[in-house]
């Protein structure tokens, strides 16, 4: 086994650092790679397990915590590339499209590209100020 040479894809470390800066000033942190499985509680004892199990191994790109709201979630984001076109890849996407819905956590999903921390500033505001989806 060996450590990976890159954490992040060169789209992804961009986004993150655009992410940081559009953040700067605010009470918001940013927490990437974040596993659904850490993120959401199974309520419903029916099924527990088989939601479990479609979780498992799946994460979130981003994950945009409140800090001070004991770092509440508040908005994750998935950075869609061009793999997001498959049949097998959109069934994934459904399956993560589902849980936020039914955890009532804003998803957005944006096109895997260059971003500047103004342009994400003014996208972010809207959505960290809309009510959440339930």
């Amino acid at each position: 086994m060996e450590v990976k040479r890159y954490f992040f894809s060169r789209d992804e470390h961009a986004f993150f650092g655009a992410l940081e800066e559009a953040l700067v000033g605010t009470s918001y942190r940013v927490f990437p790679n974040v596993r659904l499985n850490d993120l959401f509680k199974i309520t419903v004892q029916e099924g527990r397990q088989a939601t479990y199990a479609r979780l498992r191994d799946k994460h979130v790109d981003f994950l945009i915590v409140d800090g001070a709201s004991a770092y509440r979630p508040v908005l994750a984001i998935e950075l869609d590339g061009a793999s997001h076109g498959s049949e097998k890849q959109q069934h994934r996407d459904a399956v993560k499209d589902v849980a936020f819905r039914s955890a009532g956590l804003r998803l957005v999903r944006l096109p895997s590209r260059a971003y500047s921390a103004g342009e994400l500033r003014e996208r972010l505001r809207g959505e960290l100020s809309a009510p959440s989806p339930r």
